[in-house]
């Protein structure tokens, strides 16, 4: 009797904790209610604004409603939606940010291909001066930046975005040289060496051989460099003189580009639900951020898989 009950110990203390403490039930719970946790602070924002987005003035004021509207309220979007210029101003935020992230990982791949691959005299001064424009502020080089495409007479079009991207200083420029870099470097040295033998050349081996391993920093590059551009609105905005405007820079300017298509919709005074609040301006925002959901949500399980990969050393 006592050893069957010491048989029953066991088999709990191996179903709850299990042969190693990683395998064990009581981990798995842990673990979830973490992630739960976590998960909860990030998405908590997003809820808050969609629920009070979907509410009337009125149900703003209202102490009796906290999370459910009395109603769902699309006024706020049909507004906000006139006011950022959409669908407009999706369509040239999309080609601005696509172009440039597009430029960026061309760039990237080349030089991160270059500094993995081939050894030459300067190579690590090039790394120093890479790695001091990653840790300086970007403030500090906006000046002479911003003199430097007004003399050559490209402020104000999209040239200003698109021309440090293929030198390798868009956006955090080095960051992504450096996941190249990482990639290119596990790329093993006798596929090269059987490919020279074939008679490939450099330019031949990184098409061929290099950019297909490469593929998950394509896409890390993409995705983040996607959201980098997107959510920019000061450099974008010097750059391009307000003569281009995407619609994060026409987030920052809500307020008044609302109050200005009010007065062709009708009198604030006479209807209270006109007036500008915090459910417009979370309208604004969960509309300006829709573009990214979308794009993460098709590319989440390839993204989360490159960031995996990226932990990986070469020889």
């Amino acid at each position: 009797m006592i050893l069957l009950k010491q048989e029953h110990v066991k088999l709990i203390k191996r179903k709850v904790i299990g042969m190693h403490i990683l395998d064990g039930l009581l981990y798995k719970v842990i673990m979830y209610l973490l992630l739960m946790i976590l998960g909860f602070v990030f998405v908590y924002p997003l809820l808050y604004m969609l629920s009070t987005s979907l509410m009337s003035n009125i149900d703003l004021v209202d102490n009796t409603i906290n999370w459910i509207p009395s109603k769902l309220d699309f006024t706020n979007y049909r507004l906000v939606i006139r006011a950022l210029n959409i669908p407009k101003s999706y369509f040239t935020s999309i080609l601005i940010v696509g172009v440039s992230t597009l430029s960026v990982a061309i760039a990237s791949a080349f030089i991160g291909y270059g500094l993995a691959r081939f050894s030459f005299k300067g190579k690590k001064l090039v790394f120093a001066v890479m790695i001091f424009t990653f840790i300086m502020p970007k403030v500090l080089f906006f000046i002479p930046t911003y003199q430097v495409y007004t003399t050559l007479r490209i402020k104000g079009t999209i040239l200003a975005i698109i021309l440090p991207a293929l030198t390798g200083q868009g956006l955090q420029g080095p960051f992504f040289i450096l996941i190249f870099y990482q990639f290119f470097k596990m790329i093993p040295k006798a596929l090269e060496e059987a490919a020279i033998i074939d008679g490939a050349g450099p330019v031949k081996i990184f098409y061929k051989i290099g950019i297909p391993m490469a593929i998950p920093a394509f896409i890390i590059n993409f995705v983040y460099g996607f959201a980098l551009y997107w959510n920019e609105t000061f450099i974008l905005g010097a750059y391009l003189d307000g003569k281009i405007r995407t619609v994060t820079m026409l987030l920052s300017n809500l307020q008044n580009s609302y109050w200005q298509i009010i007065g062709n919709v009708g009198d604030p005074s006479r209807s209270p639900n006109l007036n500008f609040t915090e459910a417009k301006l979370f309208a604004g925002t969960i509309l300006s951020i829709l573009p990214l959901m979308i794009m993460y949500i098709i590319v989440q399980r390839w993204f989360i898989e490159s960031i995996d990969k990226s932990g990986i050393t070469g020889e």
